[in-house]
């Protein structure tokens, strides 16, 4: 089958920011007064929404973050995407040859996309098919983006394919299994 659309993950697909997210948000609940290990925080955290992490943080490790903890850390992780952040080795090459429409869809913001996606040089090919968590009811490891993103692309559940990193991401099958 060739797909009708291809979805892409932002962070570990498209651009190599995992390991930047992940310091970012240690250094977020250390100044919230918590620590996890680096293991725990990929196991439990990569690939969520902000709002899922939270509701993490604050169920299974007591720990309150405001939103004040979560603007820093969104202004270091800022810095680190600016100064550190690489699209991932050979996609520019091949996005520009795919013969089906892509887009993305990540669990990050639209601003926080938008800006790795530009500060790796990405974001002209991309734009404006552009998909965050925060335009659905529920994150990933639901489907609900990804479903949200193929009616707007206008393409068949079942007719996408979805390249996704991240272990949040694979509970479910757009298509036939």
């Amino acid at each position: 089958m060739t797909p009708e659309l291809v979805i892409f993950d932002c962070d570990g697909v498209l651009v190599d920011s995992e390991a930047l997210s992940v310091a970012a948000l240690l250094g977020m609940i250390a100044l919230a007064g918590g620590a996890v290990s680096e293991d725990v925080a990929y196991e439990h955290f990569l690939g969520k929404s902000m709002k899922s992490v939270r509701e993490i943080l604050l169920r299974d490790f007591r720990l309150d973050v405001t939103d004040s903890h979560l603007t820093a850390m969104r202004v270091e992780l800022m810095r680190k995407f600016r100064e550190e952040l690489k699209p991932i080795p050979g996609i520019k090459e091949v996005l520009p040859k795919l013969d089906v429409p892509f887009c993305v869809a990540s669990s990050g913001t639209l601003d926080r996309i938008r800006y790795a996606l530009d500060v790796t040089g990405l974001l002209e090919l991309m734009e404006p098919h552009l998909f965050s968590a925060a335009m659905v009811k529920r994150g990933k490891p639901e489907p609900d983006l990804f479903l949200h993103a193929a009616a707007s692309m206008r393409a068949h559940p079942k007719k996408c394919l979805v390249i996704e990193d991240s272990p949040q991401g694979p509970r479910w099958t757009l298509g036939p299994r």
